[in-house]
């Protein structure tokens, strides 16, 4: 009985002791069974960044690939634009080269034209002296005439006639030779090459036609405009006046305006007893002013009437 008692006493003890060890070893599967589950978490969060890297490579890979083509196109602009500038350092080269040889062509003409103007100056006064001095010698003879009671009313009036008719065919000689003038300035002007980039323009032309200009105007102040040739000159001034405003400059109207003293000019002043007291007005330009882009490049010189 007592064997039989103990012997169900061990296996009893076996039998808590085989629950005990599996309970523990089901903890201990439970443990690992968390774990596991634990580390198949980490696996998808690893699989997931790693996807996640995946993509961000490909994203990369594709940006660099971008990045690569557009290098590429960039490549070939700058190529192009360097081809451009050559194409551009040839071209100015070349223009350099034939603005030279028009600049050069055009001083030769300048200075053709201003042996050609002197010569017709000198022909004018050569005219101006020979009719002055018919002139003279007319009123001389009919002055010597009326003297001594010689002359009749007729002989008075047929000598005030040719008188007349010798003004009037010398101012239309000096009317067709500044048309002639003007036709020639307005060539040299065409033909001048336009200043480029940061060159310092010449104004020795523009000067110089400016000063016959106001010459032309105001000779033709004291003439008739029934003169022969008088509308014809005209228009050839107001169109090189036309010209001169396309290329920048502008001659200032001073002639018969009232002066004042706060004009920039070089004034010489006459006395006129038929002007109004205290008037002051300009009747001769030797100079006229000039302006460049807006800016004076040179100074009126003027005569000044007064009665003061």
């Amino acid at each position: 009985m007592n064997k039989i008692f103990t012997i169900i006493l061990l296996v009893t003890m076996g039998c808590l002791l085989t629950s005990a060890k599996l309970a523990n070893d089901a903890d201990k599967i439970k443990v690992l069974e968390d774990k596991f589950t634990l580390l198949q978490n980490k696996q998808g969060n690893v699989e997931n960044h790693l996807n996640r890297l995946v993509d961000k490579q490909r994203n990369g890979e594709h940006k660099i690939q971008s990045l690569s083509n557009a290098n590429t196109r960039l490549t070939k602009v700058i190529d192009s634009l360097q081809n451009a500038c050559k194409q551009l350092a040839n071209t100015q080269a070349a223009d350099r080269k034939n603005i030279s040889g028009e600049i050069n062509k055009t001083n030769s003409n300048v200075q053709t034209n201003q042996d050609m103007l002197r010569c017709r100056t000198l022909w004018i006064g050569i005219m101006a002296v020979a009719l002055l001095i018919f002139i003279i010698g007319v009123a001389y003879q009919l002055t010597k005439r009326i003297k001594l009671g010689n002359t009749s009313i007729d002989e008075v009036r047929k000598a005030q006639e040719a008188l007349q008719l010798a003004q009037t065919k010398m101012q239309e000689e000096s009317v067709k030779l500044d048309d002639k003038l003007l036709e020639m300035f307005d060539k040299q002007i065409s033909a001048t090459p336009k200043v480029v980039g940061t060159d310092k323009p010449d104004h020795s032309l523009a000067l110089k036609v400016a000063d016959e200009i106001v010459r032309i105007e105001l000779n033709m102040s004291r003439m008739d405009s029934s003169i022969k040739g008088y509308k014809q000159l005209a228009k050839a001034v107001e169109r090189i006046k036309d010209n001169f405003k396309a290329n920048g400059y502008e001659i200032i109207d001073m002639l018969g305006k009232p002066y004042n003293e706060g004009m920039k000019v070089t004034a010489n002043f006459v006395v006129d007893e038929e002007l109004e007291e205290g008037k002051q007005i300009i009747t001769g330009i030797t100079k006229p002013q000039i302006n460049y882009n807006g800016q004076m490049i040179q100074a009126a010189q003027i005569t000044v009437s007064q009665n003061i």
